[in-house]
């Protein structure tokens, strides 16, 4: 997932979330996270799964360049014509599988 920094009214940068305030907060959220960042949520699924968490799912891609968009996007439309919200959740999805 790309974070972006984020400004408050006082216009200080807000500390960008680590990987697992990300996926509680998407957990949470009842939303799948989307993410280039394999090597670190890959193993936190396994450590959520190891501990009897759920949450929405992972999507991983590799990362694709700024003009790859397009291909990001095909991909994730494929995933959403071949799985539910619910077969997604509590998975890791690799983008790659749907080229």
């Amino acid at each position: 997932m790309t974070s972006l920094p984020h400004k408050s009214r006082d216009e200080k940068l807000l500390p960008t979330p680590s990987d697992p305030e990300q996926l509680e907060f998407a957990a949470q959220e009842g939303r799948a996270l989307v993410t280039y960042n394999i090597r670190d949520f890959v193993p936190l699924h396994g450590l959520w799964t190891a501990q009897g968490r759920s949450h929405a799912g992972i999507i991983v891609s590799q990362q694709l360049g700024s003009r790859q968009y397009g291909v990001l996007l095909s991909r994730m439309l494929r995933l959403l014509d071949h799985f539910t919200a619910d077969e997604i959740a509590g998975n890791v999805v690799h983008l790659e599988q749907f080229e």
